[in-house]
């Protein structure tokens, strides 16, 4: 039997629908920062001489891997380091360089029951932070023109059901070779 793609498409999908039993309770989203590309002589587009490029698919892919690294350090401590445990993490990298959506990646995260919601998007803004590969505060936001979920440049909430289906949207035009599981 051949399973067709839009078909593994959904099999995922109702898979990852399944957030109470895989306990990924959590939802996060991330925007990379640019990369420092070459200087340029100045001018009123390279203000201080540097050109920044946005990352490319494999360097958003290693600076996935070491997000979850530091939110499965800060939120397990010991039991991640000496034991060797995991949060179950769920990324899925949406845009692509050439077209007008940027590069970014959304993640479904596990949460331990000891945590409450507050403390654990504490930990994941602190890993963010640590990380220092992805942008915290938009460098655009303009105070008073901007309203103020422009203001950060990465989301955490409590999920629903529809979150899988959100994260998941373009799998089926891009393979799935674009969600990766840690």
């Amino acid at each position: 039997m051949e399973v067709g793609k839009a078909n593994v498409k959904e099999q995922v999908v109702k898979w990852l629908s399944n957030k109470d039993e895989l306990g990924l309770t959590q939802g996060l989203t991330v925007m990379p920062k640019k990369v420092f590309y070459k200087y340029v002589p100045k001018s009123r587009y390279a203000v201080d001489g540097k050109v920044y490029r946005h990352l490319n698919k494999d360097e958003l892919e290693k600076a996935n891997a070491r997000l979850v690294h530091l939110i499965n350090k800060l939120v397990l401590k010991n039991a991640y380091t000496r034991n060797g445990r995991k949060l179950v993490a769920v990324a899925s990298i949406e845009g692509d360089n050439s077209s007008c959506i940027d590069l970014h990646t959304h993640f479904l995260l596990e949460k331990p029951d000891s945590y409450s919601n507050e403390q654990f998007h504490e930990k994941v803004l602190k890993a963010i932070e640590l990380s220092g590969e992805f942008e915290v505060r938009n460098p655009n936001y303009k105070m008073g023109k901007d309203s103020l979920d422009k203001q950060y440049r990465f989301k955490i909430e409590e999920i629903d059901q529809g979150w899988s289906g959100y994260i998941t949207k373009k799998i089926d035009k891009l393979e799935l070779n674009r969600l990766y599981f840690y």
